[in-house]
């Protein structure tokens, strides 16, 4: 039996947290015992998915780091796992938490989530509206990497690195309660389902506040502008602060039970979203929910007469795959080549009639997405056993 105990102190998105839940509930119980140490925001949802979750305290690091003391030495982890390096390294602050710290302290093998593949990336991130930034290259001196797919490709990963198929039927097992019909809405009229995180409300320069301010009008006109009747049902912290065009059912709601989360999302009729990185998107694929990124290539400097219309805050535009932070450079690596990316539509977000026509296109069925969806899940479950890949890559790390 082998113990994992993953850490997600993100205060800011529960997304890394919930992928971690879904990679660890694929493993088999009689091989694999898991429990999370992460922030209180996670714990409904991780409870809901089955994972036994104790949380971190709004106290000191000392307080934080004793109670995780007293953790491993009950549990007895053979690999301690972050579901973001990142969030781990920014948390230091408030929970003494840090790769280093987890590695000297307790002096086990540490492994982390890869959602992007940074070493590839060089750690050179290109930040929305300001200037490159190099972060600090935390995933090189891991003992072993986890990389799901999706959004990584359908392939095995190199010595040290799993590539770990995320769990591709829903609720089947592990959670609280399995989803029924009663969590989806009726279907009186074609359903856009869209997300956000705590962390979308903030942007790290002055151009990506504009567009923090700015993406929910512009959204709520590219949706208008479909001319059909549309029930839009939006999940996040803040609501849409302005009237909705009448032929639009704007329903929102801070957090839904994930079981009930999963039941809306999976009878949508199209995911929304402008995060190339978004958990929700991975699991629309995987559920075959019809989906739509929407991106910018390139910096703008004079916007289109619609933007000014319903958005006039916004005086210019720069490259994104993650809105807001930019990454569009950053994401090149991952995108190359990468099967996952051909399984939902792209349109350019101020490109109006494209995002339109791409709208449309889910709206009336886009059987080639679907396929591509199929042959993308099929992949995934041809490779080899990520229990198996699991199991060698984590033998090798505690024998080093």
């Amino acid at each position: 039996m082998r113990r994992l105990l993953f850490l997600a102190p993100s205060t800011l998105s529960k997304g890394d947290a919930s992928l971690a839940a879904d990679m660890a509930r694929a493993l088999p119980r009689k091989q694999f015992q898991v429990g999370f140490v992460a922030a209180a925001d996670s714990v409904a949802q991780l409870h809901d998915l089955g994972m036994p979750t104790l949380a971190l305290t709004a106290g000191s690091p000392a307080q934080n780091l004793a109670m995780l003391d007293r953790v491993v030495a009950g549990f007895a982890p053979d690999l301690l796992i972050a579901a973001d390096a990142f969030a781990v390294h920014q948390s230091r602050g408030w929970t003494g938490l840090g790769l280093d710290v987890l590695r000297e302290r307790y002096g086990r093998p540490v492994g982390s989530l890869d959602r992007l593949g940074w070493p590839e990336t060089g750690y050179a991130v290109d930040v929305y509206g300001g200037p490159r930034t190099q972060f600090p290259p935390l995933l090189d001196d891991c003992d072993v990497l986890i990389r799901t797919g999706p959004p990584h490709r359908p392939e095995p990963g190199p010595p040290g690195v799993v590539v770990a198929p995320l769990h591709l039927g829903g609720l089947q097992y592990g959670g609280l309660r399995p989803v029924s019909d009663e969590d989806a809405p009726r279907a009186d009229r074609p359903v856009v389902f869209l997300v956000n995180s705590r962390w979308e409300y903030t942007g790290t320069t002055p151009a990506a506040q504009q567009l923090v301010d700015a993406l929910p009008r512009l959204l709520h006109s590219l949706l208008a502008a479909v001319g059909r009747p549309l029930r839009i049902i939006h999940v996040g912290p803040r609501s849409w602060r302005f009237p909705t065009a009448d032929h639009l059912d704007y329903q929102h709601f801070s957090r839904l039970p994930y079981p009930m989360f999963h039941a809306r999302l999976t009878s949508a009729d199209v995911f929304l979203t402008a995060n190339a990185l978004s958990s929700t998107l991975a699991r629309a694929v995987l559920a075959g929910v019809p989906s739509l990124l929407l991106h910018n290539d390139r910096t703008l400097t004079e916007l289109p007469e619609w933007t000014a219309a319903c958005a006039p805050q916004l005086t210019a535009a720069y490259p994104f795959r993650v809105a807001p932070l930019g990454w569009h450079e950053l994401l090149a690596p991952l995108v190359s080549g990468n099967p996952y990316f051909g399984c939902f539509a792209q349109a350019p977000l101020f490109d109006r009639a494209a995002v339109g026509q791409a709208l449309t296109g889910l709206l009336d069925g886009r059987p080639d997405l679907l396929e591509r969806q199929q042959d993308y899940r099929d992949r995934l479950a041809a490779l080899p056993s990520a229990t198996d890949a699991f199991a060698e890559t984590l033998a090798a790390a505690v024998a080093r």
